[in-house]
């Protein structure tokens, strides 16, 4: 159905991204590594795993926040968890079929580096006995990592992980890793593409980002998915629900699924909808603010129409107390990177906004307290 609210797995399911699957289909054709970004809730984990279920490569697939303990993931446990997830994979028939194709291979030559006890095995050398094995076959085996900008807290500053990176793509031809990320510039700190000192320096990277849907891309959504469940309403209403949660697909199908649940009641569905949503905000932003309030005194500054830096700084200062330039500039550069704020330039002068509705909206009615 595609006013579901947990991310899709099948195609029947997803609206339209033609163009991103067939992007992802040539990248892994082609290429090695792979970054799938955009903002929060525009479909990209739907996307990714809808991909993973069409494609005739083998594929394992990592939700990376679920590792995260403070500002730290275990990597020995996340190793444990990628390589069951490979594991489950090979024991798979069309994998057993694979290697009945190969006449010097047996399920137990790969099969080898999994029984070791979970604290010995090193995921290094599972890829590269997977790589062994579909050395011979136009196949290659897809390692998915969900949200991997977390993968900045895999062991000591994820300099491990960019190493794994780095010799799986310059040694294991038949590996290829997708990385999705919501908290775009945090996802390219980590990877870290133009340090000469770093892993991946050098290194291609094919990236493809899932945009928010156009109004009339948001408007066929909208027709579609309600055909699909039955439900009429007249164009002027879902201009509405446009205006009120743009193209962002995650609250299209919140107000769908509101009618699918509840009933057709448009009013009542749109209101629900909202508030869903700024539930979804406000945890995130409850999130930051415990780490520090001014993040809070700066998108309250954005969302009250405040552009420019000294325009925000003046705000804060008149409604918060003072705030240092330098503390500023990295709260303002923090909300880039995790893709609360945009950047926009005119005639040399830079702006920021907000680019989620709901969130300029949560954040326009925050109380916040000095």
């Amino acid at each position: 159905m595609f006013f579901s609210i947990s991310p899709k797995t099948k195609r029947s399911e997803l609206f339209d991204r033609e163009r991103e699957m067939n992007e992802l289909k040539r990248a892994t054709d082609n290429d090695r590594l792979i970054v799938l970004d955009g903002l929060r809730r525009t479909g990209k984990t739907s996307l990714l795993k809808v991909f993973l279920n069409d494609t005739e490569n083998f594929k394992a697939f990592i939700d990376c926040r679920h590792f995260v303990r403070g500002n730290v993931i275990d990597s020995v446990e996340f190793n444990n968890a990628l390589i069951d997830s490979i594991e489950k994979e090979t024991k798979t028939g069309k994998f057993r079929k694979l290697l009945e194709s190969i006449s010097s291979m047996t399920i137990r030559d790969v099969q080898l580096s999994f029984e070791k006890s979970r604290r010995q095995r090193n995921l290094a050398s599972v890829l590269k006995k997977l790589d062994t094995t579909l050395e011979r076959k136009s196949v290659k085996f897809i390692v998915a990592l969900d949200e991997a900008q977390n993968l900045r807290f895999y062991g000591k500053g994820g300099r491990d992980f960019l190493n794994l990176l780095a010799y799986t793509f310059d040694n294991l031809k038949n590996i290829i890793f997708i990385l999705t990320g919501s908290e775009v510039g945090l996802l390219f700190d980590f990877l870290k593409l133009e340090d000469p000192d770093e892993p991946l320096y050098a290194r291609y990277i094919t990236e493809i980002t899932l945009k928010r849907f156009s109004r009339e891309e948001s408007m066929q959504f909208l027709i579609a998915g309600l055909d699909e469940i039955g439900v009429n309403f007249n164009k002027s209403d879902l201009e509405k629900v446009i205006t009120t949660l743009d193209g962002v697909v995650g609250y299209l199908a919140i107000f769908g699924y509101e009618v699918y649940k509840n009933g057709p009641d448009f009013e009542t569905a749109l209101e629900r909808a909202g508030v869903m949503a700024k539930g979804l905000v406000k945890k995130e932003i409850d999130s930051l603010l415990a780490r520090s309030i001014n993040y809070g005194y700066a998108l309250k500054a954005v969302a009250f129409g405040m552009e420019r830096y000294s325009q925000i700084k003046k705000y804060i200062e008149a409604n918060f107390g003072p705030i240092h330039d330098s503390t500023l500039s990295n709260i303002l550069n923090g909300l880039v990177k995790q893709s609360f704020l945009e950047i926009s330039f005119s005639k040399s002068m830079k702006s920021y906004s907000i680019p989620d509705p709901i969130t300029s909206s949560f954040c326009a009615s925050m109380n916040l307290k000095q």
